[in-house]
């Protein structure tokens, strides 16, 4: 039997995108995405919807402030009436946080429709003692009365454990790309990866490269740190930074006046473009203070390419096995995540084989994998 399901997103990802075309091709599930926003300015502001684009919706709504919270909170009333209108069978809300994430639920209540959270969060990083006291007081509600779960991972899991989520009603729901797509292009481009490092104007021998956004969370002034390290006893070596953000300036700035020389910072560089970049590098750094999952972890594994995480990675209890497709250094810790890059420079041999381990991992995590979790938490009923 046919399951409707209505998810509701945060913004406009384009990890999803590819995921619910493949589902909507399902003989058994039939989504409909609602957003609550387009997608972030620094991942390309228009993102192309695609096939999805039939039944996938951008709603109308507004940012709320509310006092004490850092991030403001989106607000899509519009919502109520989308389910209401839907006919779903169920309801799968990302997360909890937002205003709009919490009438689904309590429409999915009201109207004893079942719902499951796909959840981001983890016990990694501190949080403020209200802020876990308000956490305690309304999060064991919402998931006692889930059907089941989604965590992206591991850590994703003990975070719903911890506010009191049973282990059988668990299915892991990773946030990935198209891996097959990654490990296709990636290869195309590591054949002219000499010409593609000349067209860019590198001479290095080696890259490290780094994807994402340059903001504050990222830790790219540790990167920047430990890179400076590896600069004082190495002159081959190329560091890349990919990404737009609030930061650059700053970065910037901050290379200048440290005498960092051997930085890139290449700006935004569109989705289908991205293989090319990691098949160029040699090693992929994410230095994350706060990172719920990391999915350019996976766009980098795919690309056949090993890892040095941060320990604040949401990811990396999954996705990292240490000395075998990488390492964790302490967040902060520039020294630390510079004797790891160096660990690399010279054991060469190591970059390959920790990137074709970190290759045989990820092709576990594609689009199949989460399909056919979600079919069996679907099948309980």
């Amino acid at each position: 039997m046919v399951k409707r399901i209505a998810f509701i997103h945060e913004e406009v990802d384009p990890y999803r995108i590819p995921f619910f075309e493949k589902l909507n091709r399902s003989r058994y599930i039939k989504p409909t995405v609602f957003y609550c926003e387009k997608a972030h300015p620094y991942r390309g502001g228009e993102l192309d919807l695609g096939k999805s684009s039939q039944f996938s919706e951008i709603l109308s709504g507004s940012q709320v402030k509310i006092p004490y919270l850092k991030k403001e909170m989106k607000c899509n009333p519009c919502i109520w009436r989308k389910l209401s209108e839907g006919n779903f069978d169920y309801v799968a809300v990302g997360g909890y946080y937002h205003i709009t994430m919490l009438l689904a639920i309590l429409w999915a209540l009201i109207h004893s429709v079942p719902y499951t959270i796909i959840s981001e969060s983890h016990l990694l990083n501190p949080r403020s003692r209200w802020k876990s006291l308000l956490k305690r007081l309304f999060l064991p509600f919402i998931i006692k009365h889930a059907d089941f779960l989604l965590p992206l991972g591991k850590f994703q899991a003990e975070y719903l454990i911890h506010y009191g989520a049973k282990v059988k009603d668990i299915y892991y729901f990773p946030n990935t790309p198209d891996v097959d797509f990654f490990i296709v292009e990636s290869n195309k481009y590591r054949d002219r990866k000499n010409e593609l490092k000349k067209e860019l104007g590198i001479k290095s021998q080696y890259i490290v490269l780094y994807v994402g956004r340059l903001t504050e969370e990222k830790g790219l002034f540790t990167l920047l740190r430990a890179f400076k390290e590896i600069e004082s006893s190495y002159d081959n070596v190329t560091l890349l930074i990919i990404g737009e953000g609030k930061l650059r300036d700053d970065l910037e700035k901050f290379t200048r006046k440290k005498d960092i020389y051997n930085v890139r910072f290449e700006g935004f560089v569109e989705n289908k473009e991205l293989p090319s970049y990691y098949a160029i590098a040699d090693i992929f750094v994410l230095p994350s203070r706060n990172e719920p999952w990391g999915v350019v972890t996976t766009e980098a594994m795919a690309c056949a390419l090993p890892l040095i995480l941060s320990d604040k990675v949401g990811c990396r209890e999954d996705l990292l096995k240490a000395g075998k497709n990488g390492f964790c250094f302490e967040n902060d810790k520039p020294l630390q995540l510079a004797s790891y890059i160096e660990r690399f420079l010279e054991n060469p041999i190591s970059i390959k084989k920790m990137g074709n381990n970190s290759r045989n991992i990820i092709k576990k995590f594609d689009y199949s994998y989460c399909e056919k979790n979600l079919r069996n938490a679907l099948s309980r009923r």
